[in-house]
């Protein structure tokens, strides 16, 4: 078996985000680091959104980024800290659009350790020095200069190492010209055996300690060691003269500190919540923002609360701290403010955000303050509030945590939907994934009859708005202007009895209608010039200055746009064939035509036709189809193969819903590298289109697909609104980038968002962390089990609210919900769980029932007995008082529930075990149940569950069970996956077969009798497979001897499972499924990570695939394409080699390397660019 694995949906949790000039312009960029991804952001400051300008695989770990500046450069670089062992510098390219390495330098070993460097990466505010540190022990300190040719220069490594210490945090100080100061929390915990270690002792000095890069002797310095509070967690540079007085902030528990050398020091306490004042408070992420005349922090504490820093100074002097209450925003993991006034935010769960600051920020005088004179004893609370500084503008999708997926087709769509369990406590939500582009509504209106026909036009080729609408019916047409209102235009010179064919805008403002027995040449002076013809026109295509209309029979008339603006006859012909269809391109920038013409005739041929002067309407090239044409487009779009170039391809619809994509050679005309996509079963209309700008097109099926360019990658993806009988480009100031379609009697103008996403998706909030999610077979309603720790129940949190409200009353804190503020934290111990009913169809409650007394629920299966044939019974498994560390429970219960009408709950009884029971399954009419590490088997009593046998041999808790016919596979938490067998006639259960690597499992599938699939926790996927025969053996043992008292080898079971796959995915799959994602498409595995991504492990089908991938993957690999220097076979080899999985994301960086770095990879293969590119669209198209 080979597997090819492909992300569908990159990470979207963001573990690190900084802004900075890296593009070179005046306005900065945000850069994101999305653990195995860098994503580069711009904020539109007319629509204030955010646009990715590009994403970008690493193929590495990026623990940390911070982005620095050469003194006289435009722009800015950044510099990587990741699990390569190697600081990296990085540029971004124009030419490329991406980050392209300046430099690479080694320093350690690969992968994360506590000794390796590269966890906290610091750059000198000036760019003369970078430190980079480890957790323990290892810091290095590398020059930044500049050559003769003004290119970054970078040193040896200067080491600044310090044995038996552990840092916490790390930053450069701005120290203006002077030699680079670089400061640090750490820990010295001395010898194990030393008497009065930190180590040995138990008690232990935080420091503050500054090294400084002496430019002049080339070596660094450890300056000065202050000791500072023990809860000190993070590290602020203040800025340095002219701005500030420079220095340092350091963060602790409920305080803020200033901290400089031959300085007084200076703290402030935080405002604090009301009901949180013997909560300690610390801060999570923090940024600065310096001015013209100004500075000021903005620090963001554990529970969402801002605070606005201020320090007041006078030259190098601070006399005064302040800390004021800002605003409440989700938990970040990372904030940063830009030079245009924007926030951004990167939540730990749930999306993340784009904050504008009001143009009264500054004046907020009601808000909490705090003073450094005042005294520490003292305690100034709020309520958090509504954003009243700030106003969010935009939010970017964000699915981590995800815990469970499910895809099934619960609505009857044809597709499965992908039901994702995300997020944490107060951010939970379940995500609805559909394959397809989300849209908004922005009108719907009824028409007088149904449409045959809709069209925009604009009045001039230049302005940017459309004016008109036209919607075409059976014997009438209807014009309509495009405003603020729309109305019908009164003498519009459109004949308003006929049915409209065609409408098109020429370049001189005049407008064109098409009838069945005339042309319409509508003037920009309205004067009207009609031609009649002789016969009936059947279809019609137009550019700004030619226009093609077909008779039947097969006759083709040519018309252009001549010297006067009078659309003159130029040739006519009559086609071999009745004609279906046709097609004209835009004309070339500083072309007066276009040189070609596309018609589909009804012998299932398509040719183009030249319309240069000397052989106009000659074919120059034809292409056979598989199947009846019903529509065809030239459009000319972007170059897959050159990125910079445009290239003119053939559209052609056919009608088994079929399309094909053909480029046309712009010299000659000829057709070549052809490829097919399933659309849909209706046939196919296709309608050109502007795209996020660029040229584009609309298909019609039974879904609206739109067809358009990408970051540089062509991608065709359905809309998830209901499809249309037709449809046309609509922009208007209110919707610049829109669609109007008809269906029906109805129309309707939607706009398509988040472009480049393969997924919509529908958010449905939870209360609680979800943790399993199971499917009603009858109802197809879904059952959500939530668990949180540290939380109260929602009737406990009621009760602390109105308790905070009696004591402090404030009615706009009263008016908020708990999902603005977040929940109150309750003590280690507390539990808070749920199970909720949803119906699939309007994502709305059947039933909620909360569990009290501290019990948590924390397994679920619906099981079948045959004692009760035809009865479905819902079992949980909880805890009462459950405590983690060390793991233990006061009393662990199975409780059986009767379920009926999808909805309906009658508890039967609620048995008690020795241990928290975590995984069912219904096992040949009984009941599997892993009891701690306990497999047993049982049967159903009247009042109790009756024990039949078990199989105490696990060395840890059972996590999952999955079964087919007598073989039992089971997964505990650190020794991998167990097969069993269950021998009825002697009532045992007995182990015959393990895996040889103690697997930490987070989940696990069956793909066949013999051969399973799973995730771990450290970031692998792999496939095992029993060995031929064994079951064989095990049957030819009648009294199971064997197998209950041999070993077998290993200290393990008789037979070892063969490792069939292996891949390191970078990110921890929680949830793995096989799955088919679309009617035709190839069934795949697909799984879910603890970072929101979404990706499939698909099989090859022949042979010849395998090989050319392997090799092709292999020729990739030479390229170090990874922007961090992790060499990419062992990045994918993390803990066990790759066995037989090919990276689908490396293959398709492919489409990244410039031209001639890809038409030497493809000699190689013997093989042309397009033909390699052509097989990654097919696979890729193989999925959905």
């Amino acid at each position: 078996m080979y597997l090819y694995s492909l992300s569908l949906q990159p990470p979207t949790a963001v573990n690190r985000a900084i802004c900075g000039h890296f593009t070179g312009g005046k306005m900065e960029e945000i850069c994101v680091a999305r653990g195995r991804i860098l994503e580069l952001f711009k904020p539109n400051v007319t629509t204030r959104k955010l646009v990715s300008i590009f994403k970008q695989e690493v193929f590495g770990v990026v623990r940390k980024i911070v982005s620095f500046r050469l003194t006289g450069y435009t722009k800015d670089f950044i510099a990587v800290g990741s699990d390569s062992g190697r600081i990296v510098i990085l540029e971004y390219a124009h030419e490329s659009n991406c980050f392209v390495k300046v430099h690479q330098e080694t320093y350690g070993k690969t992968g994360v350790r506590r000794t390796t460097p590269g966890d906290y990466v610091a750059g000198d505010p000036k760019g003369r020095a970078v430190m980079v540190g480890g957790i323990e022990k290892m810091k290095f300190v590398y020059i930044l200069n500049r050559d003769s040719e003004n290119k970054l220069t970078i040193s040896s490594p200067l080491e600044a190492h310090k044995a038996h210490t552990i840092l916490f945090d790390m930053i450069a100080l701005d120290a203006g010209y002077d030699n680079p100061l670089f400061a640090c929390i750490e820990v010295d915990f001395g010898e194990e055996d030393a008497p009065n270690s930190a180590i040995s002792s138990g008690n232990y000095t935080k420091l503050l300690t500054l090294y400084e890069m002496d430019l002049g002797l080339n070596h660094v310095v450890r300056q000065h060691a202050d000791p500072i509070d023990e809860s000190a967690h993070m590290l602020i540079a203040v800025p340095g003269i002219p701005d500030g007085p420079g220095g340092v902030l350091v963060c602790s528990y409920n305080c803020v500190t200033y901290r400089k050398i031959s300085h007084t020091e200076l703290k402030c306490n935080f405002p604090v919540r009301y009901g949180s004042e013997n909560e300690p408070l610390f801060v999570s992420c923090a940024t600065t923002h310096t001015g013209k005349d100004f500075f000021f922090f903005i620090l963001q504490s554990s529970k969402g609360d801002l605070y606005r820093v201020e320090l007041k100074c006078t030259g190098e002097l601070a006399h005064g701290l302040t800390v004021q209450y800002f605003d409440t925003v989700p938990p970040a993991t990372s904030i940063c403010i830009t030079n245009n006034g924007f926030l951004f935010t990167a939540s730990e769960f749930g999306n993340h955000g784009l904050y504008r600051f009001r143009s009264n920020w500054e004046d907020d005088k009601e808000s909490p303050k705090t003073y450094s004179t005042n005294p520490l004893e003292t305690m100034t609370c709020f309520h958090p509030r509504k954003l009243k500084n700030l106003v969010q503008t935009d939010d970017i999708s964000n699915a981590a945590l995800i815990s469970q997926i499910k895809v099934e087709d619960l609505l009857g769509e044809g597709e499965p939907q992908i039901y994702a369990l995300c997020g944490k406590s107060d951010r939970s939500l379940l995500r609805v994934f559909r394959h397809g582009l989300s849209t908004s509504e922005r009108a719907n209106s009824v028409m007088p009859g149904s449409p045959s026909g809709v069209w925009t036009l604009k009045k001039n080729y230049a302005d940017k708005y459309d004016s008109y609408l036209v919607v075409s019916f059976s014997n009438t047409t209807l014009v309509l202007s495009i405003g603020d209102k729309v109305a019908e235009v009164p003498n519009s010179g459109f004949d308003s009895t006929q049915s409209t064919l065609h409408t098109g805008l020429l370049e001189d403002g005049s407008i064109m209608q098409v009838c069945a027995n005339k042309i319409v040449h509508i003037k920009p002076n309205g004067k009207i010039v009609m031609w009649q013809t002789t016969g009936v026109i059947q279809y019609a295509t137009s550019n700004e200055r030619q226009l093609v209309v077909s008779l039947e029979g097969g006759e083709l008339i040519y018309f252009e746009l001549d010297s006067v603006n009078q659309l003159s006859e130029v040739e006519k012909k009559l086609s071999e064939s009745e004609i279906v269809c046709l097609s004209i391109g835009a004309i070339p920038k500083g072309r007066q035509r276009c040189p070609f013409l596309a018609i589909g005739e009804n012998d299932r041929t398509v040719k183009i036709l030249s319309l240069d002067p000397e052989s106009c309407l000659s074919r120059i090239s034809i292409q056979t189809l598989p199947g009846p044409v019903q529509s065809i487009c030239l459009v000319e779009m972007q170059d897959t193969n050159h990125p910079e170039e445009l290239q003119l391809y053939l559209h052609v619809g056919l009608v088994n819903g079929v399309l094909l994509r053909t480029a046309v050679d712009s010299v000659t005309g000829a057709l070549s590298d052809s490829r097919t996509r399933f659309l849909g079963t209706r046939p196919i209309q296709l309608l050109k289109a502007k795209i996020n700008g660029e040229p584009g097109m609309i298909a019609l099926s039974s879904k609206t697909w739109l067809c358009y360019n990408y970051m540089s990658k062509y991608m065709a993806t359905p809309l998830t609104t209901e499809h249309f009988d037709f449809a046309s480009n609509f922009s208007s100031e209110q919707c610049p980038e829109g669609i109007v379609g008809t269906r029906g009697g109805v129309l309707r103008i939607i706009t398509p968002e988040h472009l480049g996403e393969v997924f919509s998706q529908t958010v449905v909030p939870l209360d609680y962390t979800p943790r399993k999610i199971l499917v009603d077979s009858l109802t197809k309603n879904l059952l959500i089990l939530q668990a949180d720790h540290r939380c109260y129940t929602t009737e406990e949190r009621a009760n602390i609210r109105k308790k905070i409200i009696e004591e402090h009353p404030d009615a706009d804190y009263e008016a908020l919900t708990e999902r603005e503020i977040g929940y109150p934290r309750a003590p280690s111990g507390k539990w808070a769980s749920c199970l909720r009913i949803l119906s699939p169809k309007d994502l709305k409650t059947q039933m909620l029932t909360e569990f009290t007394d501290n019990e948590v629920v924390l397994s679920m299966a619906f099981v079948s007995f045959t004692a009760y044939p035809g009865v479905t019974f819902l079992v949980l498994g909880s805890a009462k008082n459950f405590a983690l560390h060390p793991r233990s429970c006061e009393a662990a219960y199975i409780s059986l529930y009767k379920f009926t009408d999808g909805k309906n709950m009658s508890i039967l009884y609620k048995m008690p075990v020795e241990d928290i029971p975590l995984a069912f399954l219904e096992f040949q009419g009984q009941m599997l149940v892993g009891v701690g590490s306990i497999l047993r088997l049982y049967e159903i009593g009247k009042k109790r569950l009756l024990k039949k046998c078990e199989n105490k041999n696990f060395s840890s808790p059972i996590s999952s069970i999955v079964a087919s016919q007598n073989r039992i596979f089971v997964s505990d938490i650190s020794e991998s996956i167990h097969v069993l067998k269950y021998k009825k006639d002697e009532n045992q259960l007995y182990v015959f077969a393990d895996d040889v690597l103690p697997r930490w499992i987070t989940s696990f599938s069956l793909l066949d009798f013999d051969t399973i699939v799973g995730t771990d926790k450290f970031e692998n996927v792999f496939v095992l497979r029993l060995p031929p025969g064994c079951d064989e053996e095990a049957d030819e043992d009648p009294t199971a001897s064997k197998f209950k008292w041999e070993s077998g080898y290993l200290n393990g079971a008789a037979f070892k499972m063969e490792q069939i796959c292996q891949y390191h995915i970078g990110d921890v799959a929680t949830s793995i499924q096989k799955v088919r994602l679309s009617p035709g498409s190839s069934e795949c595995l697909m799984y879910g990570t603890a970072m929101g991504a979404l990706g499939v492990l698909v099989p090859f089908e022949t042979r010849e695939e395998v090989d050319f991938f392997i090799h092709f993957e292999m020729y990739l690999r030479l390229e170090n394409i990874s922007a961090v220097g992790r060499d990419h076979l062992s990045y994918r080899s993390y803990y066990v080699p790759v066995k037989d999985v090919v990276d689908g994301d490396l293959c398709e960086e492919y489409g990244r390397l410039s031209y001639k770095q890809q038409k030497l990879l493809s000699d190689e293969l013997d093989r042309n660019p397009s033909e390699i590119i052509k097989k990654l669209e097919d696979m890729r198209n193989k999925i959905m």
